[in-house]
């Protein structure tokens, strides 16, 4: 009896977890201002981004966790699409990006200097 209840527990702890270790809600730490950048990566590979919980960016994604490689496109950059590499780090429960290939100079210089952490694994 036992036996079966811990491999019902292991069901269920799989059962909900997300199927990408992307998608959920992230957020920075506070700036120097005091603004909090965060951004939800939904199920359906769109994403909303905001600033002290108001909306700001919105678009779509493709995230390949083989490789750690997440394209965006959004609705700040004219249609130009963005390539970076996502570094997770501390349990995965952190994360950077790299640029690969972004000609949008501003998304760029913000993504490559925004650190997030997790709030919750999913939307």
């Amino acid at each position: 009896m036992k036996t079966i209840a811990i491999s019902f527990a292991t069901l269920l702890l799989f059962a909900f977890m997300p199927t990408d270790s992307l998608t959920g809600r992230w957020e920075s730490q506070p700036s120097v201002n005091g603004n909090v950048t965060g951004v939800v990566f939904k199920t359906d590979k769109s994403f909303e981004g905001y600033v002290n919980k108001k909306p700001f960016v919105s678009g779509t994604y493709s995230y390949s966790a083989e490789d750690s490689v997440f394209t965006l496109q959004d609705n700040g950059c004219n249609g130009i699409t963005g390539t970076y590499q996502i570094i997770f780090f501390s349990n995965a429960d952190s994360m950077r990006f790299v640029a690969i290939d972004d000609d949008c100079e501003g998304r760029r210089n913000g993504m490559e200097s925004l650190i997030m952490g997790r709030v919750n694994k999913e939307q």
